[in-house]
């Protein structure tokens, strides 16, 4: 079964409390699907992650621990009292801890095994990984493979046994039986095996009542879809490529930003007018979460203050050159950013790490320009697709799988293309100018100092809008970019793969510095000294 990129599942995505998309929502997600596995809030889970991963670095800093909290209680990463989540479990009945281990090897590098024990003694573990930019997976329910992703309706049919005959006629039944079934499978464990089917609308609560009842049948959960954007197998996107995407506009004389929206369209089965209505609310967002990051009042936990209400009065004045937009880019970009270290609710574009570069550069040219609500709109769902058309090989935007390029590189490109419709380029100027801004920044490792996304994540934001403006304007006067976006994308990933292979999972650059070592041990000091 194969699952297309969305741009509102995974490009303008998700909309979440800061400071990491990866390291916050990936892990509430993660959270949620298990406790809607084990069927309750557990009494008691232990959170399981790797010596050798990112959570070492990044559990605390990141609040990811805040975040798994939450999730094992079934509250969404934008429930209220996001911050309150150990009070809540202590007043729930759970009992959470977290565990470094040496044995977990499943996955990328922010994998973590999630051992449950119900009221009732029962116990589930389950093996899932953030696999960047709020998007998730899950490997294994106790030993049992699996592959949920929270783009479907997942219908689990827990057996008493390992499969047989029975297990398969099972599947086949309910195959022809549910309604607009994506796929339908068994998976088998030591003990047990499990049906899974896959569909794109609620199970029928008659065939789960069935289903319970059925003396093969141990237990029964349906795991709810996460994304916005649910799976359905029926629908295929207009092109897949930037190169087909420059195709589709020449042969129907349309803009980059068309082409977006009949893309979405596509995929989700959503209307002009409802995807219209989401776009405007992402908009909405963004200028929530810059204001946010402009009130003089802002504090938040860090290595460093907030500064985008300074920098917001002196770019471009107090005798200082003006640098024309990014004179309100660079402000912006850093106030978003740093709303988001407050645990701000932030449009992830495409991640918490980059949320600043795309709404700072875009509202700040909107305005620049006096550019309609309508220009806006079509210059966010260009920067959209843009993002889509990098997510090959494996790129999910994930800064601790192929370096913080995936991060900051991908969301300058998509700068670039966005700022390329609202000045009314074409698709292949789109194109280009995104395949400009990864190649500015080709190789950039992630390197978050003390495990925050501040040091140097701040900075890289505002050069990401400094570099995605150049990249629009540079393409737009003429300037040849020479190597296609969809060659860049590949390249971009290989190179990745070489960093993290090399260089090892983060903290590989300014943490390595005598001033970001001794930050490091200074917050590992005082977390030590707290207790959440």
């Amino acid at each position: 079964m194969k699952e297309y990129s969305s741009i509102f599942n995974h490009a303008l995505a998700p909309i979440t409390p800061g400071p990491s998309s990866s390291n916050t929502c990936g892990p509430v997600r993660i959270g949620m699907v298990c406790q809607q596995l084990l069927g309750e809030v557990p009494a008691k889970a232990v959170v399981e992650y790797y010596t050798k991963g990112a959570f070492p670095n990044t559990l605390y800093g990141m609040k990811s621990d805040v975040a798994f909290v939450n999730g094992l209680l079934g509250l969404e990463q934008n429930t209220p009292g996001f911050n309150d989540a150990y009070q809540k479990a202590r007043d729930a009945g759970m009992d959470v801890s977290f565990a470094e281990v040496d044995d977990l090897t499943v996955g990328g590098m922010e994998t973590v095994r999630v051992r449950m024990t119900a009221h009732d003694g029962f116990r589930l573990t389950v093996i899932g990984e953030s696999v960047g930019g709020g998007a998730f997976r899950i490997h294994y329910i106790d030993d049992c493979p699996m592959d949920i992703r929270g783009m479907n309706y997942e219908l689990l049919v827990f057996l008493n046994a390992p499969s047989g005959g029975a297990a398969s006629a099972l599947v086949r039944e309910l195959a022809a039986q549910v309604e607009k079934c994506n796929d339908a499978a068994c998976v088998t464990g030591g003990s047990y095996s499990i049906v899974n089917v896959k569909t794109a609308v609620p199970v029928d609560p008659a065939l789960l009542a069935a289903l319970t009842a059925r003396e093969d049948v141990a237990r029964v959960r349906v795991v709810k879809p996460i994304h916005p954007i649910i799976t359905d197998v029926s629908r295929k996107p207009p092109f897949e490529s930037a190169e087909e995407m420059v195709a589709y506009c020449r042969s129907r004389q349309c803009s980059p930003a068309r082409a977006a929206i009949d893309y979405e369209a596509a995929v989700s089965g959503w209307s002009e007018e409802r995807i219209r209505s989401y776009g405007d609310m992402l908009i909405a967002i963004m200028r929530d979460s810059r204001a946010g990051g402009f009130r003089p009042d802002l504090r938040f936990d860090g290595i460093v203050s907030a500064k985008a209400a300074l920098l917001q009065n002196r770019v471009g004045r107090e005798g200082m050159p003006s640098l024309g937009l990014l004179d309100d880019a660079i402000p912006s970009a850093l106030g978003i950013m740093e709303h988001s270290n407050a645990t701000g609710k932030i449009v992830c574009v495409p991640t918490g790490g980059s949320s600043g570069i795309v709404p700072g550069l875009l509202l700040s040219a909107a305005e620049r320009m006096h550019a309609s609500d309508d220009a806006l709109y079509e210059a966010l769902m260009t920067a959209g697709i843009a993002g889509v058309l990098m997510m090959v090989d494996g790129n999910e935007f994930a800064g601790g799988t192929h370096g913080c390029q995936a991060e900051i590189a991908c969301g300058t490109a998509m700068a670039a293309a966005g700022l390329v419709q609202l000045m009314g380029g074409t698709a292949q100027e789109a194109c280009d100018a995104a395949s400009m801004g990864l190649q500015c920044f080709l190789g950039l490792i992630c390197d978050p100092v003390a495990g925050l996304v501040q040091v140097p994540c701040l900075a890289r934001n505002i050069a990401g809008v400094s570099v995605a403006a150049a990249s629009a304007e540079a393409v737009r006067a003429g300037f040849d970019v020479v190597i296609p976006l969809d060659e860049m994308s590949r390249i971009m990933v290989r190179v990745g793969t070489d960093i993290t292979r090399e260089l090892g999972m983060c903290c590989s650059g300014c943490c390595l510095t005598p001033t970001g070592a001794r930050l490091t041990r200074e917050r590992e000091e005082a977390r030590k000294r707290q207790t959440p």
